[in-house]
């Protein structure tokens, strides 16, 4: 049978595959000194470190490859009852060719509670969440059993049962670039935050489906923590939890469940991922092919990823979240991109 596939989403599957086997796609990884590693393992003091995957450069369809009113039925079904409508999901459309034309790094992980520590250690810094005329964040009381916003709610205490080596949640956008600055500083590297287009092509890595695991949402429990019949017992009411289980209520360590082809964990579920662009719904219909970086300005800043409490619709690959830069939530952290 004749493959219909786009020919940018063929040249980046076959890309994907080669680096998930380790394969060269140029003279082995920094022997000529001009080449990138394939890998970096950033040293952020106190024997914390922070490890990145070199993405290599590439094509591929950005957005859903469904229509509107597709994605609202399958997710209906899923559902068991009428929820959506086609005009949920105009933000995703229209799918468009998008080509990433440099290699960049990313955070294998999510940004951690430990190395989050190190940034504030070193630094100082107060986040949003400890300043300003509304101090504190989102957070899960147990004994209330619900979610509210209150002052001593912060990136160390979120409400959840957290060690070190859990994704940092409760930061706003401001305090994930000022980590970036941070590292750029110390590193004499750009560190920075990566672009929607650039996070949806590494969550991708050469995949088409609605997730990197397939198109069905139960598969999400190899690759990712979301809202699961983990976490089903604690919120009976939650909308859209799926029948398989992976093993967690909140948050999980990072690397818990099987990386994408790009050597990328978490990049479904965990904690949602905040991007460098601002949001905008119709940006797709503008677009540029290469290296877009979303639009001069818009409603908030865009979010990816889903998080542990995520339902199937909000865990697709193509699904564009957002939020106001100072919001902070405990299912909101990030990762982090950098120039070779």
């Amino acid at each position: 049978m004749k493959n219909w596939l786009p020919r940018s989403v063929v040249i980046l599957a076959s890309v994907a595959a080669a680096w998930s086997q380790g394969a060269e796609q140029s003279p082995k990884a920094g022997a000529d000194g001009k080449t990138p590693p394939k890998e970096l393992t950033v040293d952020l003091g106190g024997g914390v470190k922070m490890k990145m995957v070199l993405i290599p450069a590439g094509e591929f369809m950005m957005g859903s490859g469904e229509s509107e009113k597709d994605t609202a039925a399958f997710l209906n079904k899923t559902y068991g009852e009428a929820i959506f409508d086609s005009t949920d999901f105009q933000d995703e459309h229209a799918q468009h060719r998008v080509r990433i034309t440099q290699p960049f790094y990313l955070g294998s992980y999510h940004v951690t509670r430990g190395q989050f520590r190190q940034f504030v250690k070193h630094t100082g810094y107060e986040i949003d969440a400890e300043k300003g005329e509304s101090p504190g964040a989102y957070g899960w009381n147990h004994e209330k059993r619900e979610f509210e916003f209150y002052k001593d709610y912060s990136w160390w205490n979120a409400g959840l049962e957290q060690t070190d080596e859990h994704p940092v949640v409760n930061v706003s956008w401001h305090d994930a670039v000022a980590f970036c600055k941070w590292l750029s500083k110390k590193e004499g590297k750009t560190y920075r935050l990566p672009t929607e287009a650039e996070w949806e092509y590494a969550c991708r890595a050469g995949t088409t489906t609605r997730y990197t695991s397939g198109d069905d949402p139960e598969t999400l429990a190899k690759v990712g923590n979301v809202a699961d019949a983990t976490f089903k017992p604690k919120f009976p009411d939650w909308k859209g939890t799926i029948m398989a289980s992976d093993g967690y209520v909140f948050t999980s360590p990072v690397g818990s469940f099987k990386p994408n082809a790009f050597g990328l964990y978490d990049m479904h579920g965990n904690a949602m991922q905040w991007c460098a662009d601002w949001y905008r719904e119709e940006y797709y219909d503008k677009s540029p092919v290469d290296d877009p970086i979303g639009p001069d300005i818009g409603g908030g800043r865009v979010l990816r990823g889903s998080s542990w409490a995520g339902s199937p619709d909000h865990s697709r690959s193509a699904h564009r979240g957002r939020s106001m830069m100072v919001i902070r939530v405990n299912h909101t952290g990030f990762r982090v991109a950098r120039t070779p």
